[in-house]
């Protein structure tokens, strides 16, 4: 059933007109022609609706003038769509992009022009605890000092934020994004209104209490981690006391639920933010015996010497492990590889890697992260042998 009247122009989602349960079939049958074997079925989304925690929207202007704020269009070329209505996320995110709408109409700012390099305003992103319900509104702009934001601006989007959010708990921050030829991009953060961070809890075998910060990153749909956290869990728990290498360990979600069950947990992240939030987190759970290291994977497992793993769970972003990432997992030579995916296709060349290595595949499972997408999460055990 088609819930949007985006649906077709909007790039969110491509397939809510086919039902669910069809989703999840077809999301089956593509993992199998993948790895050309039977797999198992995909494990569904507690909600298809409603459960995305964090959206990141566009503001565009074009040759007259017209403002566009939200997400950008199918086959757009970065054209954005005036959203009206979306079901992946909380009604308040949609309460929120319309009053910043109003508050950009009143300030008379631009919208950031990438090819031109001129305008202010780049991105909306939004982001909530689902089980909190703490929420966080992040301004990105230029850092182009012609199109600096003033005060005034800025203090009327914390105050028409707070009027719109109510008794909530919001944190508001701005961020300034600075491209400058030649050189790396940076990005300053400015702490504006509320809370430095919202909170999340994720329930599994206990309690989890996590705090994230503007930049780090946190599992997009948490209520689905959760179900893929549990069954990391039973393969840990059927281990006598491993030590885990926590690979892409973000802020510190598989880490922090395993560290009871291993004997020493060596999480690694390149994102200084994550880091930043794992350390706390792992304080505000009170654990011991977790070691969070900021660096790129393959440079830190080159460079320092670690506790040799019995378990090395993977988490890598999109494109999959690096050259340098493979070749120190090979190297490590762990009984067992926990690689977790969002994108499946580079999950099987890595692991076509790993099994030239010596590895075999011992079990798959599929997890349903995003609904109305093609995306889908998957875990695949392998064992050395």
């Amino acid at each position: 059933m088609i819930r949007c009247r985006h649906f077709g122009d909007c790039g969110g989602c491509r397939s809510q007109d086919i039902p669910y349960n069809e989703q999840l079939l077809l999301k089956q049958k593509a993992l199998g022609e993948l790895f050309n074997r039977p797999f198992p079925a995909v494990i569904p989304s507690e909600n298809p609706w409603c459960y995305r925690n964090k959206m990141e929207y566009t503001f565009s202007m074009d040759k007259k003038g017209e403002r566009y704020l939200g997400l950008i269009k199918r086959g757009g070329r970065g054209r954005v769509l005036n959203l009206e209505e979306c079901y992946l996320v909380n009604p308040w995110f949609q309460t929120t992009l319309e009053t910043v709408r109003e508050w950009w109409e009143e300030s008379g700012l631009l919208a950031f022009h990438p090819y031109k390099n001129t305008g202010s305003l780049r991105t909306l992103t939004v982001r909530e605890g689902i089980r909190t319900q703490e929420r966080m509104v992040i301004l990105t702009c230029s850092g182009h000092p012609d199109w600096a934001l003033k005060q005034k601006d800025l203090n009327a989007f914390v105050e028409v934020l707070n009027h719109a959010v109510g008794d909530k708990p919001l944190s508001v921050y701005l961020i300034i994004h600075q491209a400058i030829k030649g050189q790396p991009t940076q990005f300053f953060e400015m702490h504006l209104s509320g809370p430095d961070h919202y909170k999340e809890v994720l329930r599994l075998d206990r309690d989890i209490d996590f705090q994230v910060s503007p930049q780090a990153f946190f599992q997009p749909n948490p209520l689905q981690a959760e179900k893929f956290i549990n069954y990391s869990l039973d393969l840990v728990k059927s281990m006598n006391k491993p030590v885990i290498w926590d690979l892409y360990c973000g802020t510190g979600a598989l880490s922090i639920a395993l560290a009871p069950y291993a004997k020493e947990v060596i999480g690694v992240e390149l994102s200084p933010e994550s880091i930043l939030d794992a350390r706390t987190n792992l304080k505000l759970n009170n654990l011991s015996n977790i070691t969070f290291v900021q660096g790129d994977v393959g440079k830190t497992l080159q460079s320092e010497n670690y506790p040799a793993p019995d378990l090395i769970v993977v988490d890598p972003p999109r494109p999959g492990l690096d050259k340098k990432a493979i070749e120190h997992l090979i190297k490590a030579r762990a009984p067992k590889i926990l690689y977790i995916a969002c994108n499946p296709k580079t999950q099987k060349e890595n692991c076509d890697e790993l099994i030239e290595a010596g590895y075999k595949i011992s079990s798959f499972q599929p997890f349903d992260q995003f609904p109305h997408t093609p995306h889908v999460e998957n875990i695949v055990l392998l064992e050395l042998g």
